[in-house]
C-alpha cells in the first residue's frame, strides 16, 4: 500500500526524484527530507544544494550596502597615500565574509581590485604608498586575501605574482635600515633592531624598545606567506626568509607578553610610559592647559590593540597542529578574549545604547594622544573616544560567543544614536581622508554597519 501511495505521488509530480525517502520499518508513510533548491547566489550551497549555514548567508540589505560602500571603494586606487591606511582597516571585515559567506560577485570585487594593485606594484611609476607602515598595513590585507582565496579554492582570482610581490616586499623591509628613535637607523635591517629591543631592558625612553606596528604586521604577513606554503608548496621549498621573521615573531611574543593572574595578558606593559602620546593618561578629563600626567605601567593603548586577534590567527594558522608555537598562539588568543571581555570592552547603559571600549588594555581609560598633530593644541582622545575602531570588526576574530553576542547587539543599534557617533568620532583627525571612509560619515553611510552585519554573520558560523 505504501509503495503504491509513492507510485502515485510520483507520478503527479508531488514528490521530486530527487529527494532522500526513506520507509521505517513499520512506517505508513514515507518519510522524506525535502533538498532546499540553491537560489542565484549558489555559493551558498553546497554539491548537494543543501544550505551550508542558514545564518551566514548575505541578505539583500547587505548586498544593498555593499554595492554603495565597499563596491564603489574597491574601484579606486586605494594603495595612494591618502587612501592606504584606512582601506587596511575597514575592508579586512568584507575580505573574509567575501570568501567565508560564498559571495561570487563580491570575491570577485576584491580579486580585480588585487589584480589592479599587483600590476601597478611592479610598474617603475607606481603610486603605491612609500610610507612604510601604511603598506605594510595594506600589504597585510593583500596577504590576507591570498590565503582566504587560496584555502576556499578559489585560485583562479589570484594575482600570478602575488607570492612573489609579497616575499619581495618583506624582504625590502626586513633588510633595509631600520630606523629608531635616538640613534642611527641598525644598518642590517629589522632583524638588528628587533635583538637590540629583545636584549636591552635599560634605554634612555621606555618605548626605545617598543614591539611596534611595523614589526607586528611584518610577522602577519610572513605568517600568511607560511599558511600559503602549507597549501601550495612542499616543505623543503618553503622561504627561509619567512622561517626567519616567523622565528622572531616567537621570541618577541614568549618574552614580551605578561600574563595576569585571572588568565588575561597584556604587551609589554609600561613600554609606552614615556612617550608622547601617553604623557596624559592619568587624567581621565580633558582640562586645557593640564600638566603632564604619565602612568608607569601603562599598557598598549585599545585602538592599536584591536589588530592583535587577527595577527593572532594568522600566527597560529602558519603553524603546524600539533606544533608548540601554534599551542602558545592559540593560549594568546584566548588569553585576549579574557582582557577584551573582562577590561575592555564596556556595555550600553541607560543614557548611552552603544558599546563602548576602554582606551587601554588593563581597563584604564584616560586621555590618549593628547596634543597630537591630527589633534591639534589641547585636543585628545577622552574616555571611551577610541571606542570608533569596534564598528571596523577586528575585535569579531576573536570567535567567542560572547564577543558574538556583542556585535549582534551592535548590529540592531543602526542608525547608530547622535551622541553614539559623537563618541565614536571623537577629536575626528584632521588628516584628508576617502569620502567614503571620513567620520562621521564611515559611522552614518552605511558603510560602519555592513562591517558589523558582516562580522555578526562571520560569527554566527562559529559559534
Amino acid at each position: 500500500m505504501v509503495n503504491l501511495l509513492i507510485l502515485i505521488l510520483l507520478i503527479a509530480g508531488c514528490i521530486d526524484e530527487s529527494q532522500n525517502i526513506t520507509l521505517g520499518e513499520n512506517s505508513e508513510k514515507p518519510v522524506y527530507t525535502k533538498k532546499t533548491l540553491p537560489t542565484p547566489n549558489e555559493g551558498n550551497y553546497d554539491s548537494e544544494g543543501i544550505i551550508k549555514n542558514e545564518l551566514a548567508i548575505a541578505d539583500n540589505k547587505d548586498h544593498e550596502l555593499w554595492n554603495q560602500t565597499v563596491k564603489e571603494y574597491l574601484q579606486d586606487d586605494l594603495w595612494i597615500d591618502r587612501d592606504i591606511y584606512d582601506s587596511a582597516h575597514i575592508l579586512m571585515t568584507p575580505l573574509h565574509a567575501a570568501f567565508k559567506l560564498s559571495e561570487l560577485d563580491w570575491q570577485n570585487d576584491f580579486a580585480e581590485h588585487f589584480k589592479r594593485f599587483s600590476n601597478e606594484i611592479v610598474s617603475k611609476n607606481n603610486n603605491v604608498s612609500n610610507n612604510k607602515l601604511n603598506r605594510l598595513q595594506y600589504l597585510y590585507l593583500y596577504s590576507q586575501f591570498l590565503v582566504l582565496a587560496e584555502s576556499e579554492e578559489k585560485q583562479e582570482l589570484i594575482p600570478d605574482n602575488t607570492k612573489e610581490i609579497l616575499l619581495d616586499e618583506l624582504e625590502l623591509h626586513w633588510k633595509e635600515p631600520a630606523w629608531l628613535w635616538g640613534r642611527e637607523p641598525f644598518s642590517s635591517g629589522m632583524a638588528e633592531r628587533l635583538n637590540w629591543k629583545l636584549n636591552n631592558k635599560n634605554v634612555p625612553k621606555s618605548y626605545y624598545r617598543a614591539i611596534f606596528d611595523e614589526e607586528l604586521f611584518m610577522f602577519a604577513i610572513a605568517a600568511d606567506v607560511r599558511s600559503y606554503e602549507k597549501l601550495t608548496t612542499p616543505e623543503n621549498l618553503w622561504s627561509p626568509l619567512v622561517t626567519e621573521i616567523l622565528s622572531f615573531s616567537a621570541k618577541v611574543f614568549s618574552k614580551e607578553v605578561e600574563f595576569n593572574e585571572d588568565g588575561g595578558w597584556l604587551f609589554q606593559p609600561g613600554v609606552w610610559s614615556e612617550h608622547p602620546d601617553y604623557a596624559y593618561v592619568g587624567h581621565t578629563e580633558k582640562i586645557v592647559g593640564m600638566k603632564m600626567m604619565p602612568r608607569k605601567n601603562i599598557s598598549m593603548d585599545s585602538s592599536h590593540s584591536h589588530r592583535f586577534p587577527l595577527w593572532l590567527s594568522s600566527l597560529s594558522n602558519a603553524y603546524k597542529e600539533d606544533s608548540q608555537e601554534k599551542e602558545y598562539y592559540e593560549k594568546l588568543l584566548e588569553g585576549l578574549k579574557y582582557q577584551f571581555l573582562n577590561k575592555v570592552i564596556v556595555n550600553p547603559t541607560s543614557d548611552f545604547s552603544g558599546y563602548r571600549i576602554n582606551n587601554f588594555m588593563d581597563g584604564w581609560n584616560g586621555i590618549y594622544r593628547w596634543g597630537y598633530s591630527t589633534q591639534g593644541e589641547n585636543n585628545g582622545y577622552g574616555p571611551y573616544e577610541l571606542s570608533g575602531t569596534l564598528i571596523e570588526g577586528w575585535w569579531g576574530f576573536l570567535e567567542s560567543p560572547q564577543v558574538s553576542s556583542i556585535f549582534k547587539d551592535m548590529s540592531n543599534l543602526f542608525p547608530l544614536e547622535e551622541n553614539v557617533v559623537k563618541l565614536y568620532v571623537g577629536p575626528n583627525t584632521t588628516r584628508e581622508r576617502h569620502p567614503l571612509a571620513t567620520w562621521p560619515n564611515y559611522f552614518i553611510n552605511g558603510f560602519g554597519e555592513l562591517n558589523v552585519r558582516l562580522m555578526t554573520k562571520l560569527m554566527a558560523n562559529k559559534d
